[in-house]
């Protein structure tokens, strides 16, 4: 990539954050899928004893997958990314507050005027909160029933959490997928996710506090600053 294109975009993510969100994403949808016709029992009678029990294989496979992957990949091979993100989404402004108030109507394409986001806006903290939270309680009740000791009344509460935490994910991943993949005003973040930079132009307009970071250099922060971590994930 030359010089001038460089200079017209700007890196959003890393390859390793991109690896672990991508393995979390195939593997949720995976899960979901499979889940589905081992709960449903309209789901389950179209592909048969045969089907159900392989889809059971692919479905605790699965969860080995989205248990550690991403952790091994996103504590290990990027460390400094994922500390600056868990830094980012657990701290708010009023910035960020304003932004969710506006966001019903940015979702359903009406033009809103919001203050200046971070390298996440409010939204995207939202749904990085309910990711950690909603797949914590997924594995925890996953492993519960996949290991069979504990009582019958606790796999059974374990089977019930696990199956509402899957769908209200469910629903939370739908919405980011629509925002990235079809909304307008958001969609061009999918190239961030999947080649690693974005407009320099889409970036001012959706993050320019974040811009302005990576800009500045400016690394005195609690945690790692956007431009290194950026950079060096």
């Amino acid at each position: 990539m030359s010089k001038e294109k460089n200079s017209d975009t700007i890196v959003r993510f890393s390859l390793p954050s991109r690896l672990g969100h991508g393995v979390h994403a195939v593997s949720f949808v995976i899960l979901l899928l499979t889940g589905c016709a081992l709960v449903f029992r309209g789901f389950g009678a179209l592909i048969g004893p045969g089907g159900l029990r392989l889809f059971s294989n692919i479905h605790h496979l699965f969860g080995i997958i989205f248990t550690f992957v991403p952790v091994i990949i996103l504590v290990f091979f990027s460390w400094k990314n994922t500390k600056r993100w868990l830094y980012d989404v657990t701290h708010w402004s009023k910035n960020d507050v304003e932004f969710v108030k506006a966001f019903p109507k940015t979702f359903f394409g009406f033009k809103v005027e919001t203050p200046k986001q971070g390298r996440f806006n409010g939204g995207e903290k939202i749904n990085s909160l309910l990711q950690i939270v909603g797949c914590t309680v997924i594995i925890i009740t996953g492993w519960i029933m996949l290991v069979g000791n504990a009582s019958a009344e606790v796999i059974a509460w374990a089977r019930i959490i696990h199956s509402f935490a899957a769908l209200g994910l469910g629903s939370v991943i739908m919405a980011h997928a629509f925002l990235a993949l079809l909304h307008p005003g958001s969609k061009e973040s999918i190239k961030g996710m999947i080649g690693g930079r974005v407009s320099r132009d889409w970036a001012w307009h959706h993050h320019a506090l974040w811009v302005e970071e990576v800009e500045s250099g400016d690394t005195d922060k609690t945690a790692p600053s956007a431009a290194r971590s950026v950079i060096e994930g």
